[in-house]
């Protein structure tokens, strides 16, 4: 059973939805690489969240996932907030009419700070340190802002290195270890301050997950409910790529009922951040062969997707894996594993790569990759080395009709980048 109780999109299904795309019209000749992006997946997930947690906690979607206009104004139009990593994503948030935002960023400006403040949005700010908050605490209140702080667990998660963000010497939040100075101040506040918390990602051992959310809520006991404004216990539960043991979001809530009673009994207000478990299942990219080296039993593509688009995986060779497919130049699936395939990318650097040692089909020049559950962290990581242009991204809506949802980005664009 995955994650989100639903099947994924099978490779069989990509080539099908490819092939209708082409048959009508929206691939040309200069879509060498493009992503499709299925609202339908997306609306699933938004609804099973609704249904798994009582109907009291807000929602909010983190808007570095995926940070396509439309994909936002969609959710936005769902009820659910955004949760912004920088100033930029407040602007693309409150652009899409977000109904809340949750700003999280460990560097915020003064100037940020005070335009947030004149806004009309309704936005919670988390402070990434105690220092922050005081410094948010001199702004004269707002019925529109909330102020809260991170806090930072100080535990050792199961969940790869670069995932873990509550570890001792973090750069995120305020140290758990300094909870007396908390307390002292929020207790003292004019105002009610919320607690905030993300200890990891893409983290299978929920347990864990749900020890560190434990700390947060036994820091709002001491310091007194009625001086607490808001517990948002941040994101981080794991997509489903196809090979992972995956969890499921009902057994999440179980556990956090267990250990978090606070959280369901209406006592406060509650916030969520998921954002990788909303999207990644929704999309898939199609990306052209260029080339194909055979060596004995083993062939290396190059294709037009690379570390620009799979940042993680091609400077994390090995955790992070995806479901990949080849189709011929008609879009058919090919399906023969009999090959240890290298998937290089177009970038002029020897990291290049998105995939090593996967079992393919034999792979001619025409053919296409398929890289599945691409919907979240891909294209919102695009990177400008070598200057490529951004691909096509094609919509399809949750009544199953395809459309243009992003261009594919014009030449010109990139000259005025760096102009």
């Amino acid at each position: 059973m995955n994650s989100a109780d639903h099947q994924l999109i099978s490779l069989e299904s990509a080539s099908q939805i490819t092939r209708q795309l082409s048959d009508q019209g929206l691939l040309d000749d200069h879509d060498t690489s493009f992503i499709v992006f299925d609202f339908s997946r997306l609306d699933q997930k938004l609804n099973l969240v609704k249904e798994t947690f009582p109907s009291f906690w807000k929602h909010a979607v983190a808007t570095k996932a995926n940070p396509l206009a439309k994909v936002l104004e969609h959710i936005g139009l769902s009820s659910f907030g955004s949760e912004a990593a920088s100033f930029e994503e407040v602007w693309l948030a409150q652009k899409a009419n977000a109904p809340f935002i949750i700003w999280d960023s460990p560097a915020k400006t003064p100037e940020e700070i005070s335009k947030t403040f004149k806004a009309k949005s309704n936005v919670i700010i988390n402070a990434n340190s105690l220092d922050e908050l005081k410094e948010l605490c001199s702004f004269p209140p707002k019925q529109n802002i909330k102020l809260g702080l991170r806090i930072n667990p100080e535990m050792s998660l199961s969940s790869m290195s670069s995932m873990t963000v509550g570890s001792v010497g973090s750069k995120f939040g305020e140290p758990i270890s300094n909870a007396r100075a908390v307390v002292s101040f929020i207790k003292s506040s004019k105002i009610k301050i919320g607690l905030h918390i993300h200890a990891s990602s893409q983290n299978n051992n929920l347990e864990e997950t749900a020890s560190a959310i434990k700390k947060l809520c036994k820091l709002a006991s001491e310091i007194g409910l009625e001086q607490i404004a808001y517990i948002d216990i941040g994101g981080g539960f794991p997509a489903d790529y196809g090979f992972e043991n995956t969890v499921k979001l009902t057994d999440y809530s179980s556990i956090l009922k267990k250990e978090c009673p606070i959280l369901f009994d209406q006592s406060i207000e509650v916030y969520t951040e998921f954002g990788r478990f909303y999207h990644a299942n929704a999309g898939f990219h199609i990306s052209k062969i260029n080339e194909v080296k055979t060596f004995s039993n083993q062939q290396t593509l190059t294709h037009h997707l690379g570390a620009d688009m799979f940042l993680r995986e091609s400077y994390q060779p090995g955790k992070w894996s995806h479901r990949f497919g080849i189709m011929d130049a008609h879009f058919v699936q090919k399906r023969s594993l009999n090959l240890e395939t290298a998937i290089g990318g177009p970038l002029c650097f020897g990291g290049d790569y998105i995939a090593k040692n996967v079992m393919l089909p034999e792979a001619s020049r025409q053919d296409y990759l398929i890289i599945m559950d691409t919907g979240a962290n891909s294209f919102a990581l695009w990177s400008m080395h070598c200057s490529r242009t951004f691909p096509k991204v094609i919509g399809i809506d949750s009544s199953g009709h395809p459309f243009i949802l992003k261009e594919r980005q014009r030449i010109e664009e990139i000259a005025q980048f760096w102009s």
